[in-house]
């Protein structure tokens, strides 16, 4: 979850994208809301024009009835044509409407005034006559009926009340169209549907190609850490820019280090010339010291063979030192066979086994893989360096461990003495060429070392230790299926 809430980017994608799917559920929400109460409002309006109508006709047509002596004498036409007279009269106020009167189970003084052929309408409408009839039985009996009727993208009401202590009802009906009330509203419930898509499609679209964009600069990073000279794709927009400028960058840091190997080319080679020359200079004083005895000798007929020792000995220093130095450029192939590594860590300590040093104890576990794709010749060099180094260290009292065993895939052998230890000056510089703490050392020993390791695919280092020094030789483990 934490991991989750670091990645802003892709959490502000997210709520944006809620967002517009909320934006877009409340947009439908809030227009069919409008649209149910706009067709409310539309009800109300016509149920209030045909109360209005049929309470008006209701009046009207009690008072010709009280107000004419002779209505009773009448014929059914006449009062037919009279109380049409009075629907007429009425609903001319009222738009739309159309009604009459109902009496003894039938309908009399029927009217639509403002149809656009009033004329023509002097019928009950055939299709909701039946409806119609219904309603005014409805009234009969509660004395107020209405009922609405939709189809053919029209909302009718009809709507019928009887007269007060009479046998009368009257009714009105209103038409209006659904179509039009609603098409506005579907109109702008449409647009903004479609604008929340539009906006819900964009950000995921956006989210998308910015993930994709996001990986594909996570990926060129990681490959720039193995390979400098890799450039990023090219993008467009942000991103692109982005990648630009780690092209930038990683140029730049190309260059930053070409320049950095060179200058440690240069202090490599200034420091390995200080070091030969210092190295060189002190037996070549030695044999300039022996040549000058030598010749007093001479003059004085008294030379003798140990007189040459020195001189040889020197020698012999110079061509040990530089057999070291050839050491680093030594091209041999390797000869990596797998082998377990414990005869070749015996012999080392058989080899710097002797009287006056230290006991060098072994350990390793007989149950593990100790087995590695290694030179043996190798290998031995480097572990016999190590004994010597770690024999001198501890003195002829002190102790020497050597630990074989592995660490995941690493076969290690570890060198620890009981010696002083190494300072911090000593930590950073003990695999410098020619940085030797020895007074007659040459300052290749654990440099050539490293070097032989490393060509086999492992390494060399120091460990610290509260109590001596601890030097590690780690390989790779064979493993077997």
């Amino acid at each position: 979850m934490r991991n989750f809430f670091e990645r802003r980017m892709q959490l502000q994608l997210l709520l944006i994208l809620l967002a517009g799917l909320s934006v877009a559920g409340l947009s439908g929400l809030l227009i069919w809301d409008s649209l149910q109460n706009a067709e409310s409002v539309v009800l109300d309006d016509m149920n209030s024009q045909l109360r209005a109508a049929t309470g008006e006709l209701a009046r009207q047509g009690m008072y010709r009835v009280n107000s004419d002596s002779t209505w009773a004498s009448l014929s059914p036409s006449a009062q037919n044509i009279s109380l049409r007279g009075i629907t007429e009269t009425v609903l001319r106020s009222y738009p739309g409407v159309e009604g009459g009167f109902h009496e003894n189970g039938e309908f009399v003084g029927y009217a639509f005034p403002t149809h656009d052929n009033p004329g023509a309408k002097t019928e009950v409408p055939d299709a909701e006559r039946t409806v119609i009839e219904s309603v005014v039985k409805q009234a009969l009996q509660d004395g107020y009926a209405r009922q609405l009727l939709r189809g053919g993208g029209q909302l009718v009401l009809i709507l019928a009340a009887r007269a007060p202590d009479s046998e009368t009802v009257t009714w009105a009906m209103q038409r209006r169209s659904h179509q039009n009330i609603t098409a506005g509203r579907s109109a702008l419930l449409a647009a903004l549907v479609a604008a929340a898509l539009v906006a819900v499609l964009g950000t995921l679209r956006m989210a998308i190609t910015l993930r994709r964009g996001v990986n594909n600069i996570q990926v060129g990073l990681r490959t720039l850490e193995r390979n400098f000279e890799y450039k990023l794709p090219a993008e467009r927009g942000e991103l692109g820019e982005i990648s630009m400028a780690i092209n930038r960058m990683a140029m730049s840091r190309r260059k930053l280090e070409e320049e950095l190997r060179r200058e440690d080319r240069l202090r490599a080679v200034g420091r390995t010339v200080a070091g030969i020359a210092h190295e060189i200079r002190n037996p070549l004083n030695g044999i300039r010291l022996s040549m000058q005895v030598l010749e007093q000798r001479l003059k004085k007929s008294a030379v003798q063979p140990d007189d040459l020792k020195l001189v040889i000995g020197e020698v012999d220093r110079m061509d040990a030192l530089l057999g070291e130095m050839l050491s680093f450029r030594d091209n041999k192939q390797l000869n990596l066979t797998e082998q377990s590594v414990v005869p070749c860590v015996e012999r080392c300590i058989e080899l710097a086994q002797g009287a006056d040093v230290p006991k060098i104890r072994l350990v390793f576990d007989d149950n593990a893989n100790l087995s590695a794709k290694v030179d043996g010749e190798r290998l031995t060099q480097a572990t016999l360096n190590l004994l010597l180094n770690a024999v001198e260290a501890a003195g002829p009292s002190g102790d020497v461990d050597v630990t074989i065993g592995r660490t995941g895939s690493e076969l290690r052998i570890e060198v620890h003495d009981s010696g002083e230890g190494l300072n911090e000056e000593q930590q950073e510089k003990i695999f410098e060429a020619f940085y030797t703490t020895k007074a007659k050392g040459t300052g290749l020993g654990l440099a050539v070392s490293r070097q032989l390791i490393r060509d086999m695919g492992g390494d060399l280092r120091f460990e610290p230790e509260a109590r001596g020094t601890v030097f590690v030789i780690s390989v790779p483990v064979v493993e077997h299926a």
